[in-house]
């Protein structure tokens, strides 16, 4: 950068016209050198402060990147572990199934079997009503 602006900080070179002493002369050359640091110093430190502004920019990017990594992680186990709960409970929602199905038919005949049971108390109940009306004719009879 410094040589972009040699020319304005130069010493030797030829006085502005119109000047006629050379202590006029020396000045205004140190006031272009001056000129020239503070203008140099300041770009720097933009640049400098561009470049700390960028680096952190770009390390909040990976810290992000970062963590939405750990959450996708988080994210796949979490759901491995519910897919092997869903397989485990098909499993056992078969397991089930199938037992029933092989219960079905022992249902069906319990069912059966309640079924005569009632019958067989309806036909018991009949009897005793017929047994009760045989007894008192019988009383009947004996009086």
């Amino acid at each position: 950068m410094s040589d972009t602006y040699s020319h304005l900080s130069s010493r030797d070179s030829a006085p502005p016209s119109g000047s006629s002493s050379g202590a006029a002369q020396a000045e205004p050359s140190r006031g272009i050198s001056a000129a020239s640091d503070t203008i140099e110093s300041a770009t720097q430190r933009a640049f400098n402060s561009t470049s700390l502004y960028l680096q952190s920019e770009l390390e909040t990017s990976v810290s992000d990147l970062q963590l939405l990594e750990k959450l996708n992680d988080a994210s796949i186990t979490k759901y491995e572990g519910i897919s092997r709960q869903a397989q485990d409970m098909l499993v056992h929602a078969y397991k089930i199934k199938q037992t029933y199905n092989e219960m079905e038919a022992q249902i069906a005949e319990v069912d059966a079997l309640v079924d005569s049971i009632k019958n067989l108390e309806e036909v018991a109940d009949e009897l005793d009503r017929y047994s009760l009306q045989i007894e008192a004719k019988f009383q009947r009879l004996l009086k």
